[in-house]
Protein backbone atom coordinates (compact mmCIF):
# COMPACT_ATOMS: atom_id res chain seq x y z
CA UNK A 1 0.00 0.00 0.00
CA UNK A 2 1.55 3.24 -0.96
CA UNK A 3 -0.09 5.59 1.63
CA UNK A 4 0.89 2.53 5.05
CA UNK A 5 0.58 4.59 8.32
CA UNK A 6 4.75 3.72 9.75
CA UNK A 7 4.46 5.18 13.82
CA UNK A 8 1.91 6.48 16.23
CA UNK A 9 1.98 10.15 17.17
CA UNK A 10 2.49 10.99 21.30
CA UNK A 11 2.15 13.79 23.57
CA UNK A 12 5.31 16.18 23.75
CA UNK A 13 6.61 18.18 26.60
CA UNK A 14 4.32 21.33 26.91
CA UNK A 15 7.36 23.56 25.90
CA UNK A 16 5.33 24.97 22.73
CA UNK A 17 4.58 28.82 22.55
CA UNK A 18 2.32 30.31 19.26
CA UNK A 19 2.96 33.40 17.23
CA UNK A 20 4.73 34.83 14.07
CA UNK A 21 8.06 36.54 14.83
CA UNK A 22 9.22 37.40 11.47
CA UNK A 23 9.12 36.43 7.29
CA UNK A 24 10.81 36.82 5.05
CA UNK A 25 10.26 37.58 1.64
CA UNK A 26 11.49 36.99 -1.92
CA UNK A 27 10.50 36.46 -4.95
CA UNK A 28 9.42 32.84 -6.18
CA UNK A 29 11.52 32.98 -9.39
CA UNK A 30 14.47 33.45 -7.32
CA UNK A 31 14.46 30.14 -5.61
CA UNK A 32 16.46 27.47 -7.89
CA UNK A 33 16.07 24.57 -5.64
CA UNK A 34 15.05 23.11 -2.59
CA UNK A 35 17.39 20.31 -0.57
CA UNK A 36 15.08 18.40 2.03
CA UNK A 37 16.46 15.32 3.83
CA UNK A 38 14.12 12.18 4.20
CA UNK A 39 11.60 13.40 6.36
CA UNK A 40 10.88 16.46 4.10
CA UNK A 41 13.05 19.06 6.28
CA UNK A 42 14.27 21.94 4.55
CA UNK A 43 18.56 21.71 4.64
CA UNK A 44 19.33 23.93 1.38
CA UNK A 45 17.84 26.29 -0.65
CA UNK A 46 19.72 27.63 -3.83
CA UNK A 47 18.66 30.86 -4.86
CA UNK A 48 19.85 33.14 -8.28
CA UNK A 49 23.16 34.95 -7.83
CA UNK A 50 22.72 38.38 -5.90
CA UNK A 51 19.09 37.44 -4.72
CA UNK A 52 18.21 36.79 -1.51
CA UNK A 53 14.79 36.84 1.11
CA UNK A 54 13.98 40.15 2.54
CA UNK A 55 13.18 39.96 7.08
CA UNK A 56 9.94 41.78 7.44
CA UNK A 57 9.76 42.40 10.73
CA UNK A 58 6.32 42.06 12.54
CA UNK A 59 5.42 43.61 15.92
CA UNK A 60 5.67 41.53 18.52
CA UNK A 61 2.08 41.91 19.85
CA UNK A 62 0.59 42.23 16.52
CA UNK A 63 -2.02 39.96 15.59
CA UNK A 64 0.17 37.81 13.29
CA UNK A 65 -0.85 34.33 12.38
CA UNK A 66 -0.45 31.68 10.12
CA UNK A 67 -2.43 28.11 8.91
CA UNK A 68 -2.30 25.71 6.70
CA UNK A 69 -5.90 24.78 5.52
CA UNK A 70 -6.06 21.20 4.57
CA UNK A 71 -8.28 20.87 1.30
CA UNK A 72 -9.63 17.29 0.36
CA UNK A 73 -11.78 15.85 -1.51
CA UNK A 74 -13.08 12.06 -0.75
CA UNK A 75 -14.91 12.15 -4.29
CA UNK A 76 -11.77 12.81 -6.09
CA UNK A 77 -9.18 11.33 -3.88
CA UNK A 78 -7.47 14.71 -3.96
CA UNK A 79 -5.29 16.40 -0.96
CA UNK A 80 -4.03 19.71 -1.20
CA UNK A 81 -2.67 22.56 1.54
CA UNK A 82 -3.23 25.85 1.69
CA UNK A 83 -1.37 27.94 3.55
CA UNK A 84 -2.34 31.30 4.88
CA UNK A 85 0.45 34.18 6.68
CA UNK A 86 -1.63 37.38 7.68
CA UNK A 87 0.55 39.95 8.87
CA UNK A 88 0.25 43.68 10.25
CA UNK A 89 2.50 46.57 9.69
CA UNK A 90 2.20 50.11 11.74
CA UNK A 91 2.27 53.15 10.24
CA UNK A 92 0.83 54.52 7.01
CA UNK A 93 3.55 56.04 4.61
CA UNK A 94 4.65 56.14 1.02
CA UNK A 95 7.89 54.36 1.51
CA UNK A 96 5.75 51.02 3.06
CA UNK A 97 2.82 51.88 0.85
CA UNK A 98 5.66 51.10 -2.27
CA UNK A 99 7.40 48.15 -1.08
CA UNK A 100 3.95 46.25 0.29
CA UNK A 101 2.73 46.85 -3.34
CA UNK A 102 5.46 45.15 -5.50
CA UNK A 103 5.29 42.27 -2.78
CA UNK A 104 1.39 42.24 -3.53
CA UNK A 105 2.18 42.09 -7.16
CA UNK A 106 4.46 39.27 -7.02
CA UNK A 107 4.50 35.12 -6.74
CA UNK A 108 6.53 34.96 -3.71
CA UNK A 109 8.26 32.18 -1.40
CA UNK A 110 8.21 33.35 2.52
CA UNK A 111 10.15 32.17 5.33
CA UNK A 112 7.33 32.50 8.63
CA UNK A 113 9.58 32.71 11.72
CA UNK A 114 8.00 31.33 14.52
CA UNK A 115 8.31 32.91 18.00
CA UNK A 116 9.65 29.43 19.43
CA UNK A 117 12.20 29.59 16.90
CA UNK A 118 11.20 27.06 14.08
CA UNK A 119 11.12 28.43 10.17
CA UNK A 120 8.46 27.49 7.84
CA UNK A 121 8.81 27.51 4.09
CA UNK A 122 5.45 28.71 2.25
CA UNK A 123 4.94 28.35 -1.17
CA UNK A 124 7.89 25.98 -2.14
CA UNK A 125 6.39 24.56 -5.26
CA UNK A 126 3.70 27.34 -6.23
CA UNK A 127 4.16 30.13 -4.26
CA UNK A 128 2.30 32.29 -2.21
CA UNK A 129 0.16 35.40 -3.62
CA UNK A 130 -1.69 38.33 -2.08
CA UNK A 131 -5.32 37.57 -1.11
CA UNK A 132 -6.30 40.76 0.05
CA UNK A 133 -5.55 43.39 3.04
CA UNK A 134 -5.81 46.71 3.96
CA UNK A 135 -4.43 50.06 4.72
CA UNK A 136 -6.64 51.57 7.81
CA UNK A 137 -6.11 53.71 10.26
CA UNK A 138 -8.87 53.63 13.43
CA UNK A 139 -10.98 56.81 14.94
CA UNK A 140 -9.26 56.92 18.54
CA UNK A 141 -5.46 58.37 18.09
CA UNK A 142 -4.51 55.22 19.70
CA UNK A 143 -6.25 52.90 17.52
CA UNK A 144 -4.34 50.85 14.69
CA UNK A 145 -2.77 52.67 12.17
CA UNK A 146 -1.24 50.74 8.96
CA UNK A 147 -1.30 47.45 6.80
CA UNK A 148 -2.69 44.00 7.00
CA UNK A 149 -1.45 41.78 4.35
CA UNK A 150 -2.66 38.34 3.79
CA UNK A 151 -0.78 35.89 1.47
CA UNK A 152 -2.55 32.74 0.29
CA UNK A 153 -0.70 29.48 -1.50
CA UNK A 154 -1.95 25.81 -2.77
CA UNK A 155 1.01 22.93 -1.97
CA UNK A 156 1.02 18.99 -2.65
CA UNK A 157 2.43 18.87 0.99
CA UNK A 158 2.75 20.79 4.11
CA UNK A 159 4.60 23.74 4.45
CA UNK A 160 8.45 22.05 5.42
CA UNK A 161 10.43 23.12 8.23
CA UNK A 162 13.73 25.11 7.54
CA UNK A 163 17.20 24.58 9.11
CA UNK A 164 17.69 27.51 11.17
CA UNK A 165 21.32 26.82 10.77
CA UNK A 166 20.82 28.27 6.68
CA UNK A 167 18.30 31.13 7.02
CA UNK A 168 21.49 33.82 7.96
CA UNK A 169 22.91 32.33 4.56
CA UNK A 170 19.62 33.46 2.99
CA UNK A 171 19.42 37.03 3.60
Amino acid sequence: MACAITSGYALDCKDVVGGVKNIYVTELANVTSVGTNASGFVTGITMVSTKKFYKYALMPKGANTYTENIQTDPANGTVAYEPTISVVFSKLDQNSAYLFELIIKNRTAIIVEMKDGSYFLCGKENGMESSGGTAASGQAMNDFQGYTLTFMGMEKTFSPEVDSSIISGLL
